[in-house]
């Protein structure tokens, strides 16, 4: 049995109608006449029609039941309805609103209660020995001005799949899915350099594409704890890992089990991160790949072995002998691209894949009936392997005209799809069938190499956050810019790179093979246009 004074009872009276299905009949107070349209309107999910059959039922009652001390709520249910809506406020969705009206994510909500069922604070799951007092005036006052922060330790050998215990953890706000070498580490310094904004353990998470047989206990021990939260005043975290974007099965699998999760009854509201991808001058992405993922790692290991053998070579050289050029690898895929994308085949083995999706089904159904262009994975153009010495087929007239030549790599997955991952529509087609378009934004990497600062407030402001200046935070430059330190490696400090990526109008292309390289992608451009409503300058 739970009591609620007089002063409260006017609310208890339509939580008791709406969770118990109590008659007015049992009410002993006499108000029959006003109370039934108001528990009428409770049976609606308007909230805007809930706070007026409250406030329809608090006139009755301080007119006809002034002289009533307490009630008791006698069901389970209208007890655990009645703590969210009788326990006092600890903040509401206007505390946190921008200046362009944004809300930042899991903040949209008021938050009512520090009972145990409902215990959370915006993004974080707040520990029961933390009360709810000053949550409101902790975040607003608060800022952070170091990365000193703790993290949950979860070793993902002991993991317990029963274990719902998400005391101390945050959840993401944001995740910047790529697209790799478009500028997404520098991205997401600059955005962690928001006084209300937090790092993750580190910035490359990765857990959809390497880690997602972990439990999402484990995910969340990847980011900065609730108390962090709130003695930095912060509003929310986030990641960047870049190899999500491509996988349509990664763009379900994040919706679905933040979604998933949420439908546990440990939090409100149901929702995802918001997403962010950039967007590059498709033929310096390409290029940029190049040298990252094929052409440097492998000058690296090859002159590491020679030198064993007291054998020295210059870059040159092993351009000349041992590795394929730029040239070469687009002419390769080039082929394979075509004979994907401009005929059926495409659309063909993406249908295969999924055709026993029942997420990806309706939507395929869809796209038909309205006759959208279908959705195509770019990963089914890959991966015909012929031998040891060829991994991939579209490599196999290279092979065989320069056999001296090494093209069996760590990264056969990104290496094969250089162009392929710079169609960026591709990809990003199926995540705006998956999230709501006012939750996606791309980025123009040109806007954020030359604009930088008013680029990532325009991001800043799409995430909710308060106004703040980022000239101080980018102009101490651009981060992991032409180094190859790793997907997994988070830069902590920008690099001073004296050899900047190179301009479209310098790369190593013939002009005729540049030509056909823009042609091709310039449709895939449109689409991308078209579909996030923002035009890049290429």
């Amino acid at each position: 049995m739970m009591k609620y004074t007089c002063s409260k009872w006017s609310l208890a009276v339509g939580l008791l109608l709406k969770a118990s299905h109590v008659s007015c009949d049992s009410i002993e107070f006499g108000i029959y006449t006003k109370v039934p349209e108001a528990a009428a309107a409770l049976e609606t999910n308007n909230n805007g029609i809930l706070q007026e059959a409250i406030a329809v039922v608090s006139d009755v009652v301080s007119s006809e039941t002034s002289n009533r001390t307490d009630f008791e709520i006698a069901s389970p249910l209208s007890q655990q309805a009645a703590r969210k809506y009788l326990l006092e406020t600890v903040y509401e969705e206007k505390d946190f609103v921008n200046q362009d009206g944004q809300v930042p994510p899991y903040w949209e909500h008021r938050n009512v209660s520090n009972e145990t069922e409902i215990h959370t604070m915006g993004p974080c799951y707040m520990p029961n020995e933390i009360t709810a007092e000053n949550w409101r005036q902790l975040i607003l006052q608060n800022e952070h001005h170091d990365d000193k922060f703790e993290y949950s330790d979860v070793n993902p050998l002991y993991q317990d799949a029963n274990d719902n215990d998400l005391s101390n953890m945050c959840r993401p706000s944001f995740v910047i899915i790529g697209a790799g070498k478009t500028g997404t580490s520098s991205l997401y310094q600059y955005l962690v350099g928001h006084p209300k904004v937090l790092p993750a353990k580190n910035k490359q998470v990765d857990y959809y594409r390497y880690h997602s047989e972990n439990t999402m206990k484990w995910y969340l021990s990847n980011f900065p704890r609730a108390q962090d939260f709130l003695s930095s005043g912060a509003l929310m975290t986030g990641e960047a890992s870049p190899g999500y974007q491509p996988y349509p099965k990664i763009a379900h699998m994040l919706g679905h089990r933040m979604q998933t999760f949420a439908n546990s009854g440990q939090h409100l509201p149901k929702r995802s991160p918001r997403i962010i991808s950039i967007g590059r001058n498709p033929l310096e992405r390409s290029y940029s790949s190049y040298n990252y993922n094929y052409r440097d790692p492998l000058i690296k290991k090859l002159r590491e072995e020679d030198e064993k053998l007291d054998i020295y070579h210059d870059d040159e050289w092993y351009m000349q002998h041992r590795i394929f050029s730029f040239e070469q690898m687009v002419q390769a895929e080039l082929h394979v691209l075509r004979e994907c994308l401009l005929t059926s085949l495409g659309e063909e083995r993406t249908f295969e894949v999924y055709s026993n999706e029942e997420w990806a089904v309706p939507i395929f159904e869809r796209r038909r009936q309205l006759g959208q262009a279908p959705l195509i994975d770019i990963e089914t153009c890959y991966g015909d392997v012929v031998s040891d010495a060829i991994p991939r087929r579209q490599w196999t007239q290279l092979v065989q005209d320069y056999p001296e030549k090494i093209i069996n790599v760590p990264k056969l997955h990104v290496v094969q799809s250089m162009v392929g991952r710079s169609l960026y529509t591709l990809p990003l087609e199926w995540w705006y069938e998956l999230y709501p378009k006012d939750e996606l934004y791309l980025v123009c990497n040109e806007e954020l190499k030359h604009d930088t600062a008013n680029t990532v407030s325009k991001v800043s402001d799409f995430l909710g956050l308060p106004r703040f200046d980022f000239t101080e935070v980018t102009s101490k430059g651009h981060y992991n810019v032409g180094k190859n330190v790793g997907y997994n490696t988070p830069t902590q400090m920008p690099v001073d790179s004296n050899s900047p990526a190179p301009a479209a109008s310098s790369i190593p292309i013939s002009i005729e093979l540049k030509l056909q390289y823009e042609e091709f992608v310039r449709p895939f451009n449109e689409r991308l246009f078209e579909l996030t409503g923002k035009r890049c300058n290429w």
